[in-house]
């Protein structure tokens, strides 16, 4: 029997859900549809999912919840969500003013993104109700999927010009309640490609956290979010194609896998790896760590249940087919991390979560 969102989100508890969004009546609708409605132009391949991760990002950065796994396909997404109310409930009153704003800026006349003023802020701090409120909507599982979804829906309707649902109904959540149950849905949500025949092995998914986890999310572009128009030019009256936007690799701002226990190189002389992984704590699962993670789901992906595509048993092992193992995709993962420090993709504006 289905159960209202009440009953099945632990309220002010820090726990793991596994979210799921459909498209609505089961449409393609994050696959490319090019424009209608007299559109000029050419939808590059995956600018629907390139979108959706960078507002993932966005929201990462900006709220007390931590993404885990996810799998964009074309009519559905999944996402394994951290909320972490002990995150949010250490921050500052500016702080969590600062985020608020960062994920719900005011705007001008114009509808233009704004600064607050010094009297707005003040008087936004004297409102203990107000912060309240909003410190409880940046650990609010429901808000996180709610800008997703509305995110999403906005700059599909651009692209098609049209207008009109892009979901089926809110979403479907089930807490995670153990750290096998945690294991298992990562590995069920990184298989989703894979089992669905999208692809031939399990890593050569493109859109999901096994990718970013291997380093193998590599951004489109880092072009201006696509809009349905373009100001007119001079040099032409063509609107231009659509660009991805900018944004970083998923293994940047993935909740970290625990690489404390897993040995060093050692010509490895640059000290502890992953940043917060490079201990158990701040990670997925104690003792989870990239090696034995690739090892459970390349066990798993032999043995997927029937009607759905999986590797033959003569099939070669993951680190044979990805020519790496695990500490060499470690060490990239970790080169992505150290790139991109503790600032926000160029042009966000975001604070970090964590």
């Amino acid at each position: 029997m289905r159960r209202t969102r009440s009953q099945c989100v632990l309220r002010g508890c820090t726990a793991v859900y596994h979210v799921t969004s459909r498209c609505t009546r089961q449409l393609a609708m994050l696959r490319k549809g090019g424009g209608e409605g007299g559109a000029v132009f050419a939808e590059p391949d995956g600018l629907r999912k390139e979108m959706l991760l960078a507002k993932l990002e966005t929201l990462t950065r900006v709220m007390a919840v931590q993404v885990v796994a996810f799998a964009l396909m074309d009519n559905h997404v999944h996402k394994l969500l951290r909320v972490d109310h002990e995150l949010a409930a250490s921050w500052s009153d500016e702080e969590v003013l600062r985020r608020w704003w960062a994920l719900h800026p005011l705007r001008n006349g114009y509808n233009q993104p704004r600064e607050a003023k010094e009297e707005e802020v003040a008087e936004k701090l004297a409102d203990e109700e107000f912060l309240s409120d909003i410190r409880a909507k940046l650990v609010c599982l429901s808000h996180f999927v709610k800008c997703f979804k509305q995110h999403a829906a906005e700059q599909i309707n651009k692209l098609e010009k049209t207008s009109g649902p892009v979901w089926a109904g809110r979403f479907h959540s089930v807490l995670v309640e153990d750290p096998a149950q945690l294991v298992a849905t990562m590995i069920y949500v990184d298989l989703n490609p894979f089992a669905a025949g999208e692809c031939d092995t399990p890593e050569g998914g493109r859109f999901t956290s096994l990718a970013g986890r291997l380093a193998r999310d590599v951004p489109a572009g880092d072009g201006a979010v696509a809009s349905g128009r373009t100001p007119p030019t001079r040099s032409s009256r063509r609107p231009r194609a659509p660009r991805a936007p900018r944004r970083q690799s998923a293994g940047v701002w993935l909740r970290p896998l625990d690489e404390s226990r897993e040995p060093r190189k050692r010509n490895d002389r640059r000290g502890g790896r992953l940043g917060a992984a490079s201990t158990s704590a701040g990670t997925v699962a104690k003792g989870l760590s990239l090696r034995v993670y690739l090892r459970l789901l390349d066990a798993v992906a032999r043995k997927i249940r029937g009607g759905k595509h999986r590797l033959h048993a003569s099939t070669r092992g993951i680190f044979d087919r990805i020519g790496l193992d695990a500490e060499e995709v470690a060490e990239r993962v970790a080169g992505l991390i150290a790139m991109a420090g503790a600032a926000p993709p160029a042009g966000s504006g975001e604070p970090r979560s964590g």
